[in-house]
C-alpha cells in the first residue's frame, strides 16, 4: 500500500508566499472615486479633498462604496479579469507544493506574471492608472508576494546544482 504524507510535499516557503499573494488578491487593485467634496482637517487646517463615491477592482469582484458605505459587490465583472484571478489563484496554490524539478516555481512565477498582465490588459482603455485612478494596497500586496515568489524561484533554480568543475 502507498502511503502519502502531505507534510513531505508542503513547501512552507511557498505556503507563506501563497497567503501573501492570495491576501493580495482580494484586497482592491484599483480605486477610482466620484463626486469629491473639501473639507478642513482640524489638525492641519488645510483643506482636504473626500469622495461620496468610490469603485474599487479586484481580480475577483467589484465593490461600490457610497460615502464608505458598501452598496454593491459584484463577483463576476468581465471574463478576462476573472480568469486572470483565477490563474493568480491557481499558481498561488501551485506554490505551497515540493517538485522534483529546480525550474518548476519559476514557471509559476511566469504564470503568476502572465496573469497579472491578463488583469491589465483586461480593463480597457479609459483606466488611466495614475491619473483618474489610485493602486490599492492588494496590489502593493500581491507586488511583493511577487518579489518573493521570484526570490524563492531563484533560490530553487540556483540549489542542487551541479558545478562547473567536474573530475
Amino acid at each position: 500500500m502507498l502511503k502519502f504524507n502531505l507534510l513531505s510535499r508542503i513547501n512552507f516557503a511557498g505556503f507563506i508566499v501563497a497567503i501573501i499573494m492570495i491576501i493580495g488578491l482580494f484586497g482592491p487593485w484599483l480605486t477610482v472615486s466620484y463626486d469629491s467634496y473639501s473639507k478642513i482637517n482640524p489638525v492641519t487646517k488645510l483643506g482636504e479633498a473626500y469622495y461620496h463615491s468610490r469603485v474599487e477592482l479586484t481580480p475577483l469582484f467589484g465593490s461600490v462604496y457610497k460615502d464608505e458605505i458598501l452598496v454593491e459587490q459584484t463577483w463576476f465583472v468581465s471574463i478576462g479579469i476573472n480568469v486572470a484571478g483565477f490563474i493568480m489563484a491557481l499558481s498561488a496554490f501551485l506554490s505551497i507544493l515540493k517538485y522534483k524539478k529546480n525550474w518548476a516555481h519559476f514557471s509559476i512565477f511566469v504564470l503568476y506574471i502572465v496573469g497579472i498582465v491578463f488583469f491589465f490588459m483586461s480593463l480597457g482603455e479609459g483606466i488611466s492608472i495614475g491619473v483618474f485612478t489610485d493602486v490599492g494596497w492588494g496590489l502593493k500586496v500581491t507586488g511583493l508576494g511577487v518579489l518573493i515568489l521570484f526570490l524563492f524561484s531563484i533560490y530553487e533554480l540556483s540549489r542542487n546544482s551541479i558545478t562547473r568543475f567536474i573530475d
